[in-house]
């Protein structure tokens, strides 16, 4: 199904995501911008790819800018905010994205190391969300992103694992504050997804891996233990952003259930889990 023929379509929406200058994010905004969204692609420190990606979505029919900002600074948030309300005159939706992986054996983990996660995966989520409440009209969409870490007992991950344990409760608490204003407020918890951080460090969530396995190899186990039989794409994550940015999505918020159960549940990769199991 193609953006054009979805349900949820997002004419006439102004959305935002961070951290969308590759991977899952440029996943994300090339589908909102498919779905009739217009697109403010934000991007740390990959100019140029994040304003190539913002040339396809235009000439592919959709308006889309990209804007440099640093979401571990408090101040570059509020500078994104400002120049993307400034251009599009509102904010929709917003889909903070951005983040680092982090994995370090318990006794060499630095206070640097841990800040430096912090400051993004958590602490800039956070003010995202300020931000967001702030801007956001009424009736808006704001979609954080956590991780299967989360969910998991992986080795050697503990600080990016427990960055994003608070994100979820992040989505949780904001879903009361934001809902007075009919804006819903969810997590995507991503894994298992083929782009370049799943090439780099996806071994280290496979037990029996090491760092001589490659991308292909990666790829093939976690395939034979997905219903699907593959790996997921940043476009598999992209639609069940752009669902819950969508009017189908008005009475969801403060969680997300898991959407495609693993055939082998010891397996630490998910397709796309959410803030919430029951």
């Amino acid at each position: 199904m193609n953006g054009e023929n979805s349900t949820a379509r997002l004419d006439g929406k102004v959305a935002i995501v961070t951290g969308a200058g590759r991977g899952i994010g440029a996943g994300i905004a090339r589908e909102l911008g498919a779905r009739g969204a217009r697109v403010v692609i934000n991007y740390r420190s990959s100019v140029e790819t994040a304003e190539s990606l913002a040339e396809e979505i235009t000439k592919a029919g959709s308006d889309c800018i990209a804007i440099q900002a640093d979401i571990s600074k408090v101040k570059d948030i509020q500078k994104l905010f400002e120049e993307a309300k400034a251009h599009f005159n509102k904010v929709d939706v917003v889909v903070s994205n951005s983040g680092i992986e982090h994995f370090g054996r318990i006794d060499q983990v630095t206070p640097e190391d841990f800040d430096k996660v912090f400051n993004i995966n958590t602490r800039g989520q956070f003010f995202v969300g300020q931000a967001a409440y702030k801007h956001l009209t009424n009736n808006g969409r704001l979609i954080l992103t956590s991780s299967i870490s989360a969910h998991n007992a992986i080795k050697e991950h503990a600080v990016y694992a427990g960055s994003k344990c608070a994100v979820e409760a992040f989505a949780r608490c904001f879903a009361p504050d934001f809902g007075t204003r009919g804006i819903t407020v969810n997590t995507i918890a991503p894994g298992g997804v083929k782009t370049d951080m799943a090439a780099d460090v996806g071994f280290k969530y496979i037990p029996t891996a090491d760092a001589s396995w490659t991308v292909d190899d990666i790829e093939k186990f976690v395939a034979s233990r997905t219903p699907m039989g593959r790996m997921a794409y940043p476009v598999d994550i992209a639609r069940v952003v752009t669902f819950l940015a969508s009017e189908d999505a008005g009475w969801i918020s403060g969680k997300w259930r898991q959407l495609s159960p693993l055939l082998f549940p010891s397996f630490l990769f998910t397709v796309l889990s959410g803030t919430r199991r029951s």
